[in-house]
């Protein structure tokens, strides 16, 4: 198997100035899917809260700076979306703030109105 990046570096290599971009995504997208070896984008302590079961169903994601920080899902009523964020990672203040913004998006996409909980 051929390494391309340390994952040891990701720890102590800060990323490039704006390469933090915040996505929400749902559970089979192929950023988490296309890869057999996920330790780039998934800490090893995270890895049951994704993968419960290690069954191959893979939990929607909250990915920081191409790390995954949390883990939500959505339960659709007439008018809404409820979105429940497990973080997995500590998210605070502008963070979390940020994660809602993006939820706001998702909201519009399925044309209904946000509602965020936090544990």
């Amino acid at each position: 198997m051929e390494t391309y990046l340390d994952a040891a570096l990701l720890d102590t290599t800060p990323p490039p100035a704006g390469d933090d971009e915040l996505l929400v995504l749902p559970g089979f997208d192929e950023y988490l899917l296309g890869y057999k070896d996920r330790s780039l984008m998934v800490a090893d302590e995270h890895k049951a809260a994704i993968i419960p079961g290690n069954n191959g169903i893979f939990q929607s994601t909250v990915v920081r700076a191409g790390r995954v920080v949390a883990i939500w899902k959505r339960t659709l009523t007439k008018s809404r979306v409820r979105i429940a964020v497990q973080p997995l990672a500590p998210l605070h203040g502008s963070d979390r703030a940020e994660v809602e913004r993006a939820f706001e998006r998702y909201a519009q996409f399925v044309e209904r109105t946000p509602e965020v909980r936090w544990p």
